[in-house]
Order: structure tokens, then C-alpha cells, then sequence
């Protein structure tokens, strides 16, 4: 590795997309840019730049921290890498060192034209999803490790805990709710039995006996 020159002037381009998706997929967490951006040194930082489509959200608490670090958030409506490499070409003949946050092996051309150009260019990315072509074709490359991963648990500590969660913590505690019984010197009613149709009879239905018998004649 090359000494880091403390005059020197670094912009930074952030991909968004590239170095986040990496980063939920193969280690699980957010970027902890914070955390990434401390490595720069001492170095005087020109310009940060964060590249993410419009269509895609960014929280209003993100671009506060954003803010906070001196940085500009770029919102193109569709491709944001046009962007980036616009930026980068602009203000290649005004910086030291470009730091391309991201492993998009489409950015390799843009790589050798600010070389050419006298421009130290160096590669952060996460290792996974950075093609050895795109490593080497840096001054340096640096890969990001589980250092720069934020764990997902403190992100969402102050999440409400789940309604199932709480249920069976109160059960652990005792606080299970109780069967309730009758009072004292009633007798708990039951249900009947349900009742059966009873079967229709086959046996045919005698005709009525006549007791109005013809009366006798006196005479015969």
C-alpha cells in the first residue's frame, strides 16, 4: 500500500445500491458509513457524494446523518452510475484521489480515464461482489469486512415487541389467565344430550272397530 499523502484531496463516490445490497445479503446488516469514512485519514475530503435512485426511499433520518458528515445525496430518476461517472470526470482535474465506494465491475473504464488523468483511484467495496478484474485495475483496493456491518438488532431495539412475544412472557410470569368457576351452591348446567329423531313405524294403522250394531226386529 501506497503512504497516504496528508495534502492530499479526496472525493468520494458512494454506489448505494451496490455496497447495501452486498452488505444485507452477504453479511446480514447495514453499512456503517460512519464507520467506513473514519478510514480516510487524515486527508482533506473535498467532496462525499451518494448516489440512489429517486424511485428508491431513503428515510429522513438517513439524510440527516448524511448531512451531518458533509455529504450530498444525488437522486437520478432511473441509473445512478450515469451520474456518478459524470461527477467523477467533472472533478477529476480538480482532486488528488477518488474513492469509488462500490464493486460494479461497469465502472472499470471510468477507473482507467481518471488514471490516465493522474488521479489516484481506489476501490471499497465488499470483497463478495467485486471481481478480481475490478480489485487490480485500482491504485489500491480495500475491502470492507463484518467491521463495517451494523448489527440488525441495534438498529431495531426500539421496535415494539411483537403481540405474541408479550403473550407468552406474561404466561412465564404467571399472568396466564385463570379459569373461572361458579359460585358457591350452584350446580354447573350441561348441556342435554341432543335428542334422536324417533323412527318412522311401519306397522299400518287398524281400522276402527263399528259398535253401532244393527238393532234386532221384533219381528220375524
Amino acid at each position: 500500500m501506497a503512504k497516504e499523502l496528508l495534502f492530499q484531496k479526496v472525493a468520494i463516490f458512494v454506489d448505494a445500491e451496490n455496497i447495501e445490497m452486498s452488505s444485507l445479503k452477504h453479511h446480514e446488516g447495514r453499512t456503517d458509513y460512519k464507520k467506513i469514512l473514519s478510514r480516510v485519514g487524515d486527508r482533506e475530503i473535498l467532496r462525499i457524494l451518494y448516489y440512489k435512485p429517486a424511485y428508491k426511499e431513503i428515510s429522513s433520518e438517513f439524510e440527516h446523518f448524511w448531512g451531518s458528515l458533509g455529504g450530498e445525496i444525488r437522486r437520478p430518476t432511473k441509473n445512478a452510475d450515469t451520474f456518478l461517472v459524470i461527477d467523477a470526470v467533472t472533478m477529476a482535474e480538480k482532486i488528488d484521489v477518488a474513492i469509488i465506494l462500490g464493486g460494479d465491475k461497469d465502472f472499470l473504464p471510468l477507473v482507467w480515464y481518471l488514471r490516465s488523468r493522474g488521479c489516484r483511484v481506489e476501490v471499497w467495496s465488499w470483497p463478495e461482489t467485486t471481481s478480481p478484474e475490478f480489485q487490480q485495475a485500482a491504485d489500491f483496493y480495500f475491502p470492507l469486512t463484518k467491521e463495517f456491518v451494523m448489527s440488525a438488532g441495534a438498529t431495531s431495539s426500539s421496535a415494539r415487541e411483537p403481540k405474541a412475544s408479550r403473550d407468552n412472557n406474561a404466561s412465564r410470569e404467571g399472568n396466564a389467565p385463570r379459569e373461572t368457576h361458579p359460585p358457591r351452591g350452584t350446580t354447573k348446567q350441561s348441556n342435554p344430550p341432543p335428542t334422536q329423531a324417533a323412527a318412522p313405524s311401519t306397522n299400518k294403522p287398524r281400522p276402527p272397530k263399528n259398535n253401532n250394531r244393527a238393532p234386532k226386529s221384533g219381528n220375524r
